[in-house]
């Protein structure tokens, strides 16, 4: 017994050391790679590319924390997403407001912020049609935060051009805080939405099917504003900003 446990011990020895060489080899080698990526660069560019090497992409606070040291993450807390569109704007968009809400209730619950599911939601709002203030139906679900979107302007096309998709919203976004005895609440946060997609022009309708480059947009307007309340990494929007095809 004595012997296997020196060999045991002789053999973990061996390992931890050849490890720590290993590691030490590695660590030597990948500085080395920094350095030479360095002597290409210059200034800033360099700060930035030693910062990425190091330690990552850097890591944006979202603007909803930044001006209100406010959260929506944690293990006790519901948010409500509500979206309106007025009756004229949902004449060629009839479903934006459930669609858009249903897409931002996605990107906050992919971000382990716990969301009321819209379908109850808009369930509610179609057999209470006497509610005056956000607050109501944040009242209903016992909610602590409700992010209410007002949609002024939405289109899937170009202006003044009927053969090219662009998405294109103009948007308020408000966030009301329910009081303690979540019957009431107050607006903590407002922030304008102008929203373009993809940036680098319009796509020939041609190139997908309009239910496809929907899809897309919903994708692409639902992450800008979720971005206000979960942190986001640099180069995260790409692709929402760009139409891979």
């Amino acid at each position: 017994m004595n012997e296997t446990k020196i060999s045991l011990r002789r053999s973990t020895t061996w390992s931890a050391s050849t490890t720590m060489a290993t590691a030490t080899r590695l660590g030597f080698w990948r500085v080395a790679v920094i350095l030479l990526l360095l002597a290409g660069q210059s200034g800033c560019q360099g700060i930035v590319l030693l910062g990425y090497l190091l330690g990552g992409p850097p890591t944006t606070d979202p603007d909803f924390h930044q001006k209100t040291k406010e959260t929506l993450e944690g293990k006790n807390k519901v948010t409500l997403v509500y979206c309106f569109a007025s009756k004229e704007l949902k004449w060629d968009h009839e479903s934006v407001d459930f669609d858009l809400a249903k897409h931002v209730a996605y990107q906050l619950n992919g971000k382990k912020i716990k969301v009321v599911d819209p379908d109850r939601v808009y369930a509610w709002l179609d057999k209470h049609d006497r509610w005056r203030k956000t607050s109501e139906i944040g009242a209903a679900f016992k909610a602590d935060y409700i992010v209410h979107i007002d949609v002024k302007d939405y289109s899937l096309t170009e202006a003044n051009v009927n053969n090219l998709y662009r998405g294109r919203a103009d948007c308020i976004v408000n966030v009301v805080k329910m009081d303690e005895n979540k019957r009431d609440g107050t607006v903590i946060y407002t922030t304008p939405i102008k929203s373009n997609f993809p940036k680098n022009g319009p796509v020939d309708q041609s190139a997908m099917p309009y239910t496809e480059f929907k899809k897309r947009y919903l994708s692409a307007l639902s992450y800008e504003i979720g971005k206000l309340f979960f942190p986001t990494e640099t180069g995260d929007d790409i692709p929402y900003s760009m139409l891979q095809q």
